[in-house]
Formats: structure tokens, C-alpha cells, sequence
């Protein structure tokens, strides 16, 4: 074998590990899409800093004002007879309850409260058509394909297998949208306030194999 056929192969030999090296990084992107869909709720959204709440108090002798205030600083919130309860880490079933224990029996025989969280929001960055509209308004139930769809939809760029969905439990998820479109509906999960959707950019391979 002449030098220049061994510098030949030693050349094609590394071409071939870079190729490899950056077939496998461009595959490597993060766990893999989930199959099912996780289990999640509305209802076990905690209270946080920045939260708007409304709480009413019913069933009393003499009516209370309601309390309508923005959560910061410790996360408390003051009644009347009754001070710093810390509401931020709790859902508003759970402060509904410990307002409930605060009062009875010690003050009121009997008392109602309702915690109504105000105004919250989700994300969707990355890839998306519409940057702006980033930051949507949680109104009620909504899906993972509706909140990107709102944002402007997926650009030609999008990683539509694998966007990742981060709760308020720090918990990501990566989901195949391209299959929640086509044939697998309960892939596109529900979206809850706080959860950040970011859809991620094709890499080389993707775009070059029509992923």
C-alpha cells in the first residue's frame, strides 16, 4: 500500500467517525418523547409569587368583605381575625382548608371560604411563528397542539418531535407532536398555568431525513 492510499484511508476513517459523531449528536437531543400522557391537573396548581387571588368568605353572621390582592414578598395573606397565612406552595383547595381550620371552631361556628386564583399564564417559545404571542392567558382547558397553535404554529424549522413541555414542578416532557397530529390525539396533552413550551430547532440530520 502506497502513502498516499494510507493517507487515503486515514482520511476517509476520520471522515466517517466525524459523520458518525455528528449523526449521533444530532440524535442525541434529550430523553425521548413520551408514549403516554402523563397524569396531571388543574387542580394541583400551586399558589405562587405573582398570583392574583380572590378570597370570599361565606356563611358568617355578619358578611366579610372579600380579599382581592396580588401574593409577594412571604406569600401571606391576612383576614380579618386571622394573620399571615402563608398561601404561595398551596393549591387553592389547600388554602381553602386551612382558612376553613383557622376559624373553626375557635371563632366561627361555621364558615365557607373560596380562593379564586386571578389571571395566570403559559409560555411558548422557540420555533414558533409568532413570537410575540409567547405568553398566553390561561383561560381554561387547552392543549399542547392549541397553545402552539395560538402562538403563530410551528415554523418550516420546528423539531416537531420533540418539544418539551416543563411543568411548574420542574418536570419536562418531551412530546412527538408530529405524531399527536397525525394519528396519536392523546399525545397532545393538556397545558396548565405555568408550564413553559419550548419548541426546539431542527438539527442537521432532522432537516436533512425530513424529520
Amino acid at each position: 500500500m502506497t502513502f498516499s492510499q494510507r493517507s487515503l484511508r486515514r482520511f476517509l476513517g476520520a471522515a466517517g467517525l466525524a459523520v458518525a459523531t455528528w449523526f449521533l449528536a444530532g440524535c442525541a437531543s434529550g430523553p425521548p418523547p413520551i408514549t403516554a400522557p402523563p397524569i396531571r391537573s388543574v387542580d394541583k396548581i400551586l399558589l405562587q409569587n405573582g398570583d392574583g387571588i380572590e378570597v370570599d368568605l361565606t356563611g358568617t353572621p355578619a358578611p366579610i368583605q372579600p380579599l382581592i390582592t396580588t401574593l409577594n414578598g412571604a406569600g401571606t395573606i391576612s383576614l380579618p381575625s386571622i394573620t399571615n397565612i402563608v398561601a404561595v406552595g398551596k393549591t387553592p383547595h389547600q388554602l381553602e382548608q386551612e382558612i376553613h381550620d383557622a376559624y373553626v371552631p375557635k371563632i366561627y361556628l361555621h364558615i365557607s371560604p373560596t380562593v379564586t386564583p386571578g389571571n395566570r399564564y403559559y409560555t411558548v417559545s422557540g420555533q414558533i411563528n409568532q413570537p410575540g404571542q409567547s405568553k398566553q392567558l390561561y383561560t381554561g382547558y387547552t392543549t399542547l397542539l392549541r397553545a402552539i397553535g395560538a402562538a403563530g404554529g410551528f415554523t418550516d424549522f420546528a423539531a416537531r418531535k420533540r418539544v418539551q413541555l416543563t411543568g411548574q414542578d420542574g418536570k419536562t416532557y418531551v412530546i412527538d407532536c408530529k405524531k399527536a397530529q397525525n394519528k396519536d390525539t392523546k399525545l397532545d396533552i393538556e397545558v396548565l398555568p405555568g408550564d413553559k413550551i419550548f419548541v426546539d430547532q431542527k438539527t442537521f440530520w432532522e432537516a436533512f431525513f425530513g424529520q
